[in-house]
């Protein structure tokens, strides 16, 4: 697979653009503590590209079954390209307007860049090479993640904000070029244009059909639920661990032991999930992601924390890869882009429904009692299905011996 020319340019410029992105992300932060005092619009601009991906999701996923993914990708990394350019203005007005077009641009670039990258993976590695893709692309991610903010927080203080957004146009000029390079063979489109609106119910009605066909696929759907109730609230529970052990430095150490797990995870994925990803090893590893969720009501001790860390890092690095995998093999290719797109947008809804749950339960109830409850909630995830699991299998154990009668 490292000779396959294609699979190394799309990484490499997911490495170089994802670590932009997070020096980006650090300066994003830092221009609305200059210009804005109020939390809550600063929650609202960070979270308004977002809202934009939402309501392109179903169009997006459209133009990217239909379209050519390669162009599609050229096209979302100029819109990036031009993002910086707003930011620029945004700086020198010190204007939030200018930062809100941004975001915007940022958000519906990512809207479409996202998935499309998720549907072109299948078309350049193997289907036996896919899982290990999978967690080179998680692998990636997560190491850019801890280098730009890194680099972000270094470069805040030597430099200006103008020289960060530099540093990050840089980078998606990077990934726009390297993406000129990959060149695949994508076939003939026979999806034809149909007179119906586009939008996430016609979109859902597609889709649902297929999807309900594929046990594994509802099944990989709803595994990845506990997972997110544990990321959904990720940075404000370090900050809390923070405060719990009036130690600020704690909050690198778990990041990075984190991080450091998540790449022991997806060496495990391949290791041991390549051949067969069977649901009871699935289900073992979201139990994993519960008990270290519950762990959390011991974050005030140091050792405990990062253990508790440590084992979602783990957990989580083997997950993603796996279902990612299951989606983009059971799922039909013609239906990749609508799939990937709409399950992005539920998702990004549920993180920030999670996020505001977690902030609301850390002022009202506190956070042990949220672990507690967050811990409680993933158990009762798992074992609801494996209860259903179990009912089902019952059930046409007892057509078959009445049909055989």
């Amino acid at each position: 697979m490292w000779k396959n020319r294609n699979f190394m340019l799309l990484m490499f410029g997911l490495a170089v653009s994802s670590t932009g992105l997070w020096v980006g992300i650090i300066g994003n932060l830092e221009f609305l503590q200059q210009n804005v005092e109020s939390s809550f619009l600063q929650a609202l601009i960070i979270l308004s590209g977002f809202l934009v991906g939402i309501f392109l999701a179903p169009m997006a996923g459209r133009v990217i079954d239909r379209g050519n993914k390669r162009n599609i990708l050229i096209y979302a990394g100029i819109a990036r390209c031009s993002a910086i350019f707003f930011m620029y203005m945004a700086i020198a007005a010190n204007s939030v307007w200018w930062m809100l077009v941004y975001t915007f641009v940022i958000g519906i670039s990512g809207t479409f860049a996202n998935p499309a990258m998720q549907t072109l993976l299948p078309m350049i590695v193997s289907k036996g090479q896919l899982l290990e893709a999978n967690g080179i692309h998680v692998n990636i991610f997560t190491g850019a993640r801890i280098v730009g903010t890194a680099l972000g927080g270094v470069m805040l203080v030597s430099m200006s904000l103008f020289s960060l957004y530099t540093v990050t146009l840089i980078s998606y000029v990077l990934l726009l070029v390297s993406t000129f390079f990959i060149q695949v063979d994508e076939g003939a489109k026979s999806l034809e244009k149909g007179n119906e609106k586009e939008n996430f119910l016609s979109t859902i009605r597609e889709l649902f059909p297929i999807i309900k066909e594929r046990p594994m696929v509802v099944n990989g759907i709803l595994l990845l639920i506990p997972a997110f109730l544990f990321l959904s609230g990720f940075n404000l529970t370090v900050i809390e661990i923070s405060e719990l052990q009036h130690d600020s430095g704690i909050k690198g150490v778990l990041y990075t032991t984190e991080g450091l797990c998540v790449f022991l995870g997806t060496y495990l994925s391949k290791r041991f999930f390549n051949e067969n990803p069977r649901l009871k090893y699935l289900l073992v590893i979201t139990l994993v992601i519960a008990t270290a969720h519950t762990s959390l009501i011991l974050a005030d001790h140091p050792m405990m924390s990062i253990f508790s860390f440590g084992l979602f890092g783990l957990a989580a690095g083997t997950l993603f890869p796996v279902v990612t995998t299951i989606f983009q093999t059971e799922v039909p290719s013609d239906y990749h882009g609508r799939f990937f797109s709409i399950k992005g947008m539920v998702d990004n809804i549920i993180f920030q429904v999670l996020m505001l749950l977690t902030g609301l339960f850390l002022d009202t109830i506190g956070f042990k009692t949220m672990v507690i409850g967050f811990g409680i909630t993933s158990f009762i995830f798992v074992f609801g299905i494996i209860i259903i699991r179990r009912l089902k299998i019952s059930r046409k154990k007892t057509n078959s011996v009445t049909i055989s009668k």
